[in-house]
């Protein structure tokens, strides 16, 4: 039974053979074109929707949070002793800087009357940050994505550094009702803060961080937040963000922190950035409909293909089975032919990817409003686009020829 078995099988690698060696070239050309098309595009749908998903997440990280943040006690406005803790903070294993923030609400206006100073300008609220100008720079990207004027000094008094969507003008993606209408370097703003406190201040810099939320933001020095919002506060922090290291498990560094007794809340990230969450999920859901619908059509022509090509050879089939080739070896032919095409196809896609559109993507990466989007491929999605197109490639294969089998040797034959 085994020796029938193999030679069968044998039979079946010979007919597959000479199939496809003696057939249409130009089919075998064009079945082999789509499965390469097809795996390149399963691998490039989500490998495009997961390199948006970490753009966004990289934004939130490189502009609002830092990957681990120390917040006040639930039943606390602030931290106290925020500069030992931040000197603790550094130490630890895994973590890369550390920067505190003293963070603020204000009413910010520009062009007030001069002749009443009580009257009101264009403005609006927003939020204002104290920081340390150089160690923040060494957690978040602010200074880096500065399109006008220079970033804050230690020392700066009476300078801000506004975000595009406060500032306005033509960088701006809302509405000039919406922000101060387009401020410049060198003009002066007022802030009013929520304590009542009042002051003008001349604009240092414009930054566009891509992050709606973060170009919403203003930034001032440290000593100039404490001051304007009244005696007690140089020792006071809203947040401390905290840079780990690359490659550095976050989690770790968490429940290091956690495990230091630290008078405030240690937290991921992730539990700020969350709102996306939902957003990469629709990504997921995304690539997943584009994937199914090109595994379909790949199966599809392959389909059409295979079963003109079993269509075509009819009689040759009813001449094999009146000769005594049974059905085992012609289903077995055809699901090798199938296969073939699919596995150079594969071969081919994947040089395409690997060697023509992936480098393509990191030499010239999407340049989005979220910022520059390259190719995140995962092996997990390689892996499911090979077993989709072998999967696809086994019933296109196999459901011609079973429809073509089930009639009988004389009408194979006759063609009818």
């Amino acid at each position: 039974m085994i020796r029938g078995l193999f030679g069968n099988f044998k039979l079946a690698i010979f007919l597959a053979f000479k199939s496809i060696w003696k057939g249409n070239r130009w089919a075998s050309l064009l079945i082999i074109s789509v499965m390469a098309l097809s795996f390149a595009q399963l691998i490039l749908t989500p490998s495009i929707l997961s390199g948006v998903t970490q753009a966004l997440n990289s934004q939130q990280i490189n502009t609002l949070y830092g990957n681990v943040l120390v917040d006040p006690k639930n039943d606390a406005y602030y931290l106290e002793n925020a500069t030992v803790i931040q000197t603790l903070v550094e130490q630890q294993p895994g973590v890369a800087a550390a920067s505190r923030h003293l963070t603020n609400g204000a009413f910010i206006e520009s062009n007030w009357k001069t002749t009443n100073v009580t009257m009101k300008g264009t403005g609006g609220n927003y939020r204002v940050i104290g920081i340390d100008p150089e160690k923040e720079s060494r957690v978040t990207t602010i200074s880096q994505t500065l399109i006008s004027g220079s970033y804050l000094n230690r020392d700066d008094r009476d300078q801000i550094i506004l975000g595009v969507e406060i500032a306005g003008g033509p960088g701006a993606s809302g509405a000039s009702f919406l922000n101060l209408g387009g401020v410049k370097v060198g003009d002066n703003v007022r802030l009013t803060y929520a304590n009542g406190t009042q002051r003008e201040y001349n604009v240092k810099g414009i930054f566009k961080a891509r992050d709606g939320e973060a170009d919403r933001q203003a930034f001032v020095s440290y000593t100039e937040m404490a001051e304007a919002m009244g005696t007690g506060f140089t020792e006071r922090a809203s947040q401390i963000l905290i840079k780990t290291g690359p490659s550095v498990n976050e989690t770790a560094v968490v429940d290091n922190l956690k495990s230091l007794g630290i008078n405030g809340e240690v937290r991921s990230w992730k539990v700020y950035g969350g709102g996306m969450g939902e957003v990469v999920a629709s990504f997921d859901v995304i690539a997943s409909l584009i994937s199914g619908i090109g595994l379909v059509v790949a199966a599809i022509v392959m389909f059409i293909v295979i079963y003109i090509s079993v269509i075509n050879k009819k009689r040759q089939i009813g001449v094999l089975r009146a000769i005594g080739v049974n059905r085992f070896a012609i289903y077995v032919s055809y699901l090798c032919q199938a296969l073939f095409y699919a596995v150079v196809g594969i071969i081919l896609g994947g040089v395409l990817f690997g060697y023509v559109i992936q480098p393509y993507f990191a030499a010239h990466p999407l340049d989005l409003s979220i910022g520059k989007v390259s190719l995140a491929t995962d092996p997990a999605t390689i892996q499911i686009s090979i077993i989709g197109i072998m999967v696809a490639a086994i019933f296109a294969g196999i459901i011609p020829v079973i429809n073509i089998t089930r009639h009988s040797i004389i009408k194979a034959i006759w063609g009818t």
